[in-house]
């Protein structure tokens, strides 16, 4: 008879493991069906001993032990896939079962039975394996593996370049390669490259596979040839003994962060997994993380090769500075001029004809959906706001609907734009901004018959019908490309020209990573295009336009990592937001108790910037610690004792 440790994978469970006996015999790595709050759900054993060693134990226990139901197979996930769990639900301060939960889809778990896996071979002869290739050390008192992380940025073309070189490099020593991609639009593109002369050893893995998964799983694990794994984060739990290096592409992408608890950052995941397996991780992209590029600057990654700190193009580099870009007409029944707001600068206008005429083509970028993303009241300056969640509301329109309507792209809620002034009453409600309804209609209008395509959540709504738009495009000489940020995982070719209408309204959000963002897309634009680059802005002294116009990569990080020095931001500090929403004296009362329960840390408390949500007052805390200082095990313990009501994000993309 065995006492057997399980992991559920389950949220809200509150506990790490389970306890449970069985007679029959099961491995460490196992999935079982496990009896839980009256239903059967799934768990992994992590700990297996004998009854004769626990029976003190089990007689002074104050619970009782069930009985295991089903083992579903054995030994499918890795001791250091189980290591990795434990070691991330230390550091985002929740439990395994929940960090589980987010690691291994439900596509994998109910489809056990079909999968094969390599079976784990003899702990100590592994060990022993990884300890006569690599040195050691000791960090918190554990023995561990010292494996190498490296950095990559450059362009494109150059980092595909050392991969296939990398590829060849393993393959000559009989060692198979993991590649990590944030989505499976940019995971599907580069199988596309990098299965070119490996063909029969490369092989892709992601959520839209289905049920296809499950063959290409299997050939993967009986393919006695190294093979190339191209795969999006659902997969990270895949186990084959000769992966021997990890590279996590597109590093500075935030789809890497899983929006739902417990938050995780795949990034993070990824590479703890290769520090217990011991093998090489590389961190790759056009402009990596300033995260990623501190370390690189502290020597605890080093440079796989000789680091691009200048992007260079091809393109004419043109900004625009649409303050100067004012046009007065003369307006009936006055005797003085009215200044005309412009959407397109006469550089864009002209760019524009010129694609047409010269059957070029052109991509033209908005930050913003909607018609316009701002109303205000033109008599007392209110911003007229959402009646559920307070975020500002989207004016669009349809050709069902002339007069228009006001969206909410927080919540959903839709009403009509035929409304006063909540605050004073008045009808003076003016749309401010530029979103891409607008810059759509001004096209149409001042370029009739020219093809225009267009890519943003409004109109595309899967992988299947953006490609069949891009192909469109692509086919059609002449033509425009017009989208919102999605458009840019779907660009992989260069055009003639591209455009950033405005990024404006993104200064406005007080967010510590947003010209981060800003410095990302105008990079990225740049990169695109081979004969003109035009951005267009009011606020043509922002310094981040002098960077990214230049693709002077070095003086935008040695700027920004000061400002994060500055205000005890990443990297130099851990921070830990937590979230409560509810009636507003009740979540006050709430967020001073919270304060009061993790003395000594102090908690900074400030309203959210949409600052309620559905009638609800929201409220943020946040804890700044010491990055060497985290994870604190007293703090984790604290932080998971909380009411499940408060949302923890460690590391939060955001602090709106």
């Amino acid at each position: 008879m065995f006492i057997i440790e399980v992991i559920p994978i389950a949220k809200g469970i509150g506990v790490d493991t389970l306890s449970y006996f069985t007679s029959k015999e099961v491995h460490i790595g196992a999935i079982v069906n496990i009896p839980l709050r009256k239903k059967i759900t799934q768990g992994i054993v992590v700990s297996i001993k004998l009854v004769e060693d626990l029976k003190s134990e089990i007689k002074n226990a104050d619970f009782s032990l069930r009985k295991l139901d089903i083992v579903k197979s054995n030994s499918f996930f890795s001791k250091e896939f189980i290591d990795m769990v434990r070691q991330t639900s230390d550091y985002y301060a929740t439990h395994m079962g929940s960090v589980l939960d987010s690691l291994v889809p439900d596509y994998i778990l109910k489809n056990i039975g079909k999968l094969k896996f390599e079976k784990q071979g003899d702990s100590k002869e592994s060990e022993h394996k990884i300890e006569s290739e690599h040195k050691t050390g000791f960090e918190d008192g554990v023995n561990r593996v010292v494996h190498e992380k490296y950095a990559v940025q450059g362009d494109d073309e150059e980092r595909y370049g050392t991969w296939k070189s990398l590829i060849r490099q393993e393959f000559a020593k009989k060692c198979s390669i993991f590649f990590l991609f944030p989505t499976t639009e940019e995971a599907e593109y580069a199988f596309s490259i990098l299965e070119k002369g490996v063909e029969g050893y490369a092989f892709i893995l992601h959520s839209s596979l289905q049920k296809k998964f499950i063959d290409s799983w299997n050939d993967i694990i009986k393919e006695p040839h190294p093979v190339v794994i191209i795969a999006t984060a659902g997969f990270l739990s895949f186990s084959r003994k000769d992966i021997k290096t990890i590279v996590i592409e597109r590093e500075n992408s935030k789809s890497y962060k899983i929006p739902r608890r417990p938050f995780l950052d795949i990034r993070y995941v990824a590479e703890l997994l290769s520090e217990r397996m011991g093998i090489r991780l590389f961190l790759a992209d056009n402009f990596l993380r300033l995260e990623t590029l501190w370390r690189q600057s502290q020597g605890e990654i080093a440079s796989a090769s000789p680091f691009k700190f200048r992007s260079l193009s091809t393109a004419r580099d043109i900004l625009v500075d649409m303050r100067k870009e004012i046009h007065h007409k003369e307006t009936q029944g006055y005797e003085s001029s009215k200044l005309d707001f412009k959407i397109f600068s006469d550089e864009v206008e002209r760019l524009i004809f010129r694609t047409k005429e010269k059957s070029e083509h052109m991509i033209i970028l908005t930050t913003r959906r909607g018609l316009s993303p701002s109303t205000v009241c033109g008599d007392c300056q209110n911003i007229v706001t959402c009646n559920n969640c307070s975020a500002p509301i989207i004016f669009h329109k349809t050709r069902d609907d002339e007069k228009g309507f006001f969206l909410c792209h927080y919540c959903g809620e839709r009403r009509s734009s035929e409304e006063y002034c909540k605050a004073c009453g008045s009808w003076k409600l003016q749309t401010l901004g530029i979103g891409i309804d607008l810059v759509e209609e001004v096209i149409k209008n001042k370029f009739p018959g020219i093809s225009l395509f267009r890519i943003d959540s409004d109109t595309i709504h899967d992988d299947k019908s953006a490609h069949a738009i891009i192909q469109k495009y692509k086919t059609k000489p002449g033509s425009i490309l017009l989208g919102t940020e999605m458009v840019l995982q779907y660009i992989h070719d260069k055009a003639e020209n591209s455009v950033i209408i405005s990024l404006d309204s993104l200064f406005s959000l007080p967010d510590f990573r947003m010209s981060d963002k800003i410095f990302s897309m105008i990079l990225r634009m740049r990169t695109i295009a081979v004969r003109d680059f035009i951005v267009q802005t009011r606020k043509a002294n922002e310094k981040v336009f002098e960077y990214g116009m230049k693709g002077n990569l070095s003086d935008f990080y040695r700027h920004t990592i000061e400002e994060r020095k500055k205000f005890n931001y990443p990297p130099f500090f851990v921070l830990i937001k937590i979230t409560l929403e509810g009636k507003k004296d009740d979540i006050v009362k709430e967020m001073e108790e919270i304060q009061t329960c993790l003395e000594p840390y102090e908690v900074n408390v400030f309203p959210a910037f949409t600052h309620t949500v559905k009638g609800n007052f929201v409220l943020h805390g946040l804890i700044r610690i010491e990055k060497e200082k985290w994870p604190n095990t007293i703090l984790v313990k604290k932080i998971r004792n909380l009411s499940p009501s408060a949302t923890i994000k460690v590391d939060p993309e955001s602090l709106l």
